[in-house]
């Protein structure tokens, strides 16, 4: 159960089950009457540039000119987010912006299977989505 390729399958079978569960995930953020966009986002990356390839595992583009940028995370207890990984976050939307050139606004929405830890990395999280709110009708 501690192995890296079950510890990749859950990773990747939490993010199928969130992407299939996107009308649930609109409803916990309170935006279920807001016309959106779903989509993922991976780029390669480009030596030539200087740009590391990256991925995001969901976007909500949604009308009122905001992006969710979502991170999905599974973790058999909240998640932690750690120095490093806030700054790859951060990386992340300014590549993201760059590489898309939008103005809208963009947020770090994390959905997890029990929350993210409260501490002083949690201030880059806009919104959270836990697992007990996809299964909500």
């Amino acid at each position: 159960m501690d192995s890296r390729s079950v510890s990749a399958w859950m990773g990747l079978s939490f993010e199928l089950v969130c992407l299939a569960h996107h009308r649930q995930i609109k409803a916990a953020l309170g935006i279920a009457g807001v016309g959106t966009a779903i989509s993922s986002w991976r780029s390669k990356a480009d030596p030539d540039k200087n740009m590391p390839g990256f991925q995001i595992d969901m976007i909500i583009e949604r009308a009122d000119r905001i992006i969710h940028l979502c991170e999905m995370k599974f973790s058999t207890d909240r998640y932690a987010i750690t120095d490093n990984y806030e700054m790859r976050l951060r990386e992340r939307m300014g590549l993201f912006r760059m590489a898309t050139k939008t103005r809208k606004t963009l947020v770090i929405t994390f959905v997890t299977t029990y929350g993210v830890v409260d501490g002083k990395h949690k201030s880059i999280v806009h919104s959270e989505v836990t697992m007990d709110d996809l299964f909500k009708s």
